[in-house]
């Protein structure tokens, strides 16, 4: 019989080990900045307000 405290440290090491390995993922995704495409217009309405 497993016990509340056990599943619950269990529950947790699961939830830490996604989280880290989310991360981990987040920041090596190998794609680094990326220009938007092409046939993308630049909209003067939605400019950030340091480009102005």
């Amino acid at each position: 019989m497993i016990t509340a405290m056990t599943f619950l440290l269990l529950l947790l090491a699961v939830a830490v080990l996604l989280s880290a390995d989310t991360v981990r993922r987040v920041f090596t995704d190998g794609r680094g900045p990326q220009r938007p495409p092409v046939s993308h217009f630049q909209d003067p309405d939605f400019l950030a307000p340091t480009t102005r």
